[in-house]
């Protein structure tokens, strides 16, 4: 399985300006997508296409409440969503819709 440098997107401090997102996606990487969420108008920030990202760290330079961290390892399946943080374990990936 191929390792990673990919953002940590903290869904509890994601406020889904999806700032991060935008500048993921108009820069070329892509890896970002934003999910529904329940009571909430906007969605919150994940990491979908991890194979995509540069590690240039641009969508943590503009996050508004830091929602987004430092990059670290992970391991992933090209071409499946990662799996998202939940109580600090990987729970099941979201699908994009």
């Amino acid at each position: 399985m191929p390792v990673a440098i990919i953002p940590d997107v903290s869904e509890q401090h994601c406020i889904g300006r999806a700032l991060c997102v935008e500048i993921c996606t108009a820069l070329g990487p892509d890896v970002l997508r934003v999910k529904p969420v329940e009571g909430w108008k906007r969605g919150k920030a994940f990491v979908f296409y991890p194979e995509r990202c540069i590690s240039d760290g641009a969508c943590i330079g503009v996050c508004p409440t830091k929602a987004i961290f430092w990059m670290r390892p992970m391991e992933y399946t090209p071409g499946q969503p990662i799996p998202l943080k939940k109580n600090a374990l990987f729970t099941k990936g979201w699908e994009e819709g």
